[in-house]
């Protein structure tokens, strides 16, 4: 792209985040990789979020500030006027390490095959202070079967590589709201690699206000509708129902014996159910899965 025309547009949808966005937003305008542009846009806030984004006198920031019209339409506004051939998102409580862009735009451009590029994150509590990170051992490529088992991706670590996809095939699905971004990356990994970066470029902030926090059990279902969707070829309500005790599964309260048989029954199908999923995989995650879910069981048991 020529001119002044930025390369990487950085979307930052915001609603009611006054406590966090002004870090959030300097760790964007801090970046290393100083060519981008900015978009964010305020979803109605009550609070002091708006206030606070009209002190910035950063040019590369665009401000939209409107009704109240929720995260999807939001998201998907900011991709209609994005202008960079790479798209990465953030969120208004989150931090993104000073070389999150640059590291991200480095691997994308190293792998022609990536059409997403995601990072490892650290969780922070309300005060900033980790909690814990969530790392990959090893830069790698995310095949379609773990999808089965939850999501080993933080949406607003992601960057999209636009000169290999299209913003029609990046659009959020409004039938999907809770889980629209998991919806996405079932969608996505059919047309492109995924790709996770092995180092932690990302603070994911953990608080009681937070959509994960609030809807975790929906969210569970509505993921579920999305592998159904996207990730399964037309099979029975049984094997429908199986997939649903799988993933997430330590948010559920199903039986070691009723997800034991799931995963052995999803398994003698596995192929059938799309061509495209490692067996091998499969076995891996099955067994941390059946593993965490004995452990769990046992520590039930003793406090009993």
């Amino acid at each position: 792209m020529g001119g002044t025309q930025p390369l990487i547009s950085v979307i930052i949808p915001v609603f009611n985040a006054d406590k966090y966005i002004r870090s959030a937003l300097d760790s964007i305008c801090n970046q290393t990789y100083e060519n981008i542009e900015i978009i964010v846009i305020d979803d109605g806030s009550s609070d002091q979020s708006k206030t606070i984004i009209e002190t910035y006198q950063d040019k590369r920031i665009r401000f939209i500030s409107r009704e109240n019209r929720g995260l999807i339409f939001t998201l998907n506004e900011a991709l209609n006027i994005s202008k960079g051939e790479y798209i990465a998102r953030m969120d208004a409580d989150d931090i993104s390490s000073e070389e999150r862009l640059e590291k991200q735009l480095q691997f994308l451009k190293s792998n022609n095959n990536v059409g997403i590029a995601f990072t490892g994150i650290e969780y922070i509590n309300e005060a900033g202070l980790v909690i814990r990170s969530k790392v990959s051992n090893e830069t790698r490529l995310v095949e379609p079967v773990e999808l089965l088992f939850g999501c080993p991706l933080c949406h607003p670590t992601a960057m999209f590589d636009m000169t290999k996809l299209t913003k029609k095939e990046t659009y959020y699905d409004s039938n999907f709201h809770l889980a629209e971004d998991f919806e996405l990356w079932t969608r996505l990994v059919s047309k492109t690699k995924i790709g996770l970066l092995n180092e932690v470029l990302f603070s994911y902030r953990i608080h009681s206000d937070s959509i994960t926090t609030q809807n975790g059990g929906k969210q569970r279902l509505v993921a579920t509708r999305a592998i159904i969707k996207n990730l399964i070829s037309p099979m029975s309500k049984s094997v429908n129902s199986s997939l649903g005790v799988i993933y997430n599964n330590h948010l559920g309260n199903e039986s070691v014996y009723k997800t034991l048989v799931s995963v052995i029954y999803i398994g003698l199908k596995l192929k059938r159910i799309n061509s495209s999923f490692s067996f091998k995989k499969y076995l891996t995650k099955s067994y941390h899965l059946m593993r965490n879910k004995l452990k769990k069981n046992n520590a039930k048991e003793l406090r009993q």
